[in-house]
């Protein structure tokens, strides 16, 4: 008898416990606004010490549960970091405007700077990415920053494109651990070769407009950093395999040893994408790796060995020569209902039934870089960087006939749906067929009945190419106000 009264005294007492820790979580709510009182939409939100994770709507509310005395820490993208107590209703909250001074030129896994410039700048860290950067392309992370603008472009793997204070990619300067990766051509920048940073990017640092850029950077947009894992990895490792809409897939593993009691650390990453693409003959199938091999020599030295590389293969939507309104409404005609976005202009089928695209991209670009630091004593220090880069690849694209038909290829407004006919030898070949499918079968037909030869054709544009260069850097601290730098 004692012992059920025991018993039952006990679940009594339990319960009361598990009431009270309920009546403990408050529904915290509220609303964030920027300075002038405009609604932050995506800003995150934690708790830290639970697993509470969540973000602002389109009207900058939020509302969730935590357990009362903890406190509410809010995250954005170029704005200050807040923390508050957990409360029933927080009302509206403001967030101010980050205004850091920016030590630019980064060529170490541990961000060594140099000179001071005070400019608009906002970092991203690992945390932040992995919240939200999903099947995302990198760049698109970017897009709540104040002054960035970013887009899928024509929608394709990789194809994404961003504009910083309103300058191009080839305005703009893209950097890795402070090694500029723009392309040498025309000095943009292609994200398809760069779609494993996402998972080994620590930080990513944005500065809008000029800098005090060391080494010649076509900054006047502004300066894309991405700073990769090193001696700063986690011990542990991840597997992942991700499912999406059109056949998406995404599966790999990395892992990481920390920084080890002799000095070492060890991180690695290999992944592979693909699928058919949201848009009509965009599939794709890419791969990316990347390691890092960092030793701390000693308490003054470190040097660190970094290799990553995205071989990748993708159809694409050329966006640069799209078609008209009138265009996209004879679209509609013969797309399913609310369907016409995914239209590809350069999308069909060949002869034998098999799918074709005249734009069409083969590339890899893997980069090297071994970084070196040394803190020669408390007021100077070098930092020097190495690196390679071997590109290699082409993007095809339609040639042949006129510059009419060579538009025709990019679905350009003279003549991608209203002009789609031509005559050779007196037979007459559609070159898009009803349902505004690409006639390639017609073309390899009007080729094989040509007594001149090929009237139009599909070409590759190819681009190999060695890059290599040093970077070094010296920072001596004179006096607290006064400071020497000198590199190479």
């Amino acid at each position: 008898m004692l012992k059920r009264l025991l018993l039952t005294a006990a679940a009594v007492w339990l319960n009361c416990m598990v009431s009270l820790a309920a009546a403990d979580d408050v529904t915290c709510k509220g609303v964030l606004v920027n300075e002038v009182g405009e609604p932050i939409i995506g800003a995150t939100i934690t708790v830290p010490g639970t697993k509470v994770v969540t973000t602002t709507d389109i009207d900058g509310n939020f509302s969730f549960s935590a357990p009362k005395g903890k406190k509410v820490h809010i995250n954005y993208i170029g704005y200050k970091p807040l923390d508050l107590e957990v409360a029933s209703d927080l009302g509206q909250v403001a967030m101010d405007v980050a205004s850091e001074m920016l030590q630019d030129v980064v060529v170490t896994q541990s961000i060594a700077r140099t000179r001071k410039t005070p400019v608009a700048v906002s970092a991203v860290n690992a945390e932040t990415l992995e919240i939200k950067l999903g099947n995302q392309e990198l760049p698109e992370v970017l897009k709540t920053t104040p002054g960035v603008w970013a887009t899928k472009d024509g929608g394709g793997f990789g194809d994404a494109k961003i504009n910083i204070r309103g300058f191009r990619s080839n305005n703009t300067a893209t950097m890795v651990n402070g090694v500029p990766v723009n392309d040498m051509e025309w000095g943009g920048i292609y994200w398809s070769n760069w779609s494993g940073l996402g998972d080994v990017t620590s930080s990513m640092q944005v500065q809008r407009g000029l800098g005090a850029t060391i080494i010649s950077s076509p900054s006047f947009g502004g300066t894309i950093n991405m700073i990769t894992k090193g001696l700063d990895a986690k011990r542990g490792g991840t597997a992942w395999y991700g499912l999406g809409n059109d056949n998406s897939m995404n599966y790999g593993i990395s892992f990481s040893t920390g920084l080890m009691k002799n000095g070492w650390a060890l991180t690695f990453l290999g992944a592979r994408k693909t699928g058919d693409g949201y848009i009509q003959g965009t599939d794709y199938e890419a791969y990316s790796y990347f390691l890092n091999i960092s030793k701390r020599l000693n308490d003054n030295n470190q040097i660190s060995l970094t290799v990553t590389g995205a071989p990748q293969t993708h159809n694409k939507r050329n966006s640069a020569n799209g078609l008209s309104i009138k265009e996209w409404q004879n679209v509609a005609n013969f797309m399913p209902k609310g369907e016409a976005y995914r239209y590809n202009p350069t999308y069909g089928l060949g002869l034998n039934g098999e799918e074709k695209s005249s734009q069409y991209n083969v590339y890899n670009k893997p980069v090297a870089m071994v970084n070196h630091v040394w803190q020669i004593n408390h007021k100077s220090s070098l930092s020097s960087v190495a690196y390679a880069s071997l590109g290699s690849g082409y993007g095809s694209s339609g040639q042949g006939y006129s510059s009419s038909y060579r538009n025709l290829w990019y679905g350009a407004t003279d003549g991608a749906l209203n002009w789609s006919t031509v005559e050779s030898n007196g037979v007459t070949y559609n070159l898009r067929h009803g349902n505004g499918m690409f006639a390639y079968d017609q073309i390899q037909l009007m080729n094989q009945n040509s007594t001149t030869g090929s009237l139009m054709a599909m070409s590759n544009s190819v681009n190999n190419h060695k890059w290599f260069g040093f970077i070094s850097n010296y920072k001596n601290e004179l006096t607290e106000n006064l400071a020497v730098t000198a590199g190479v």
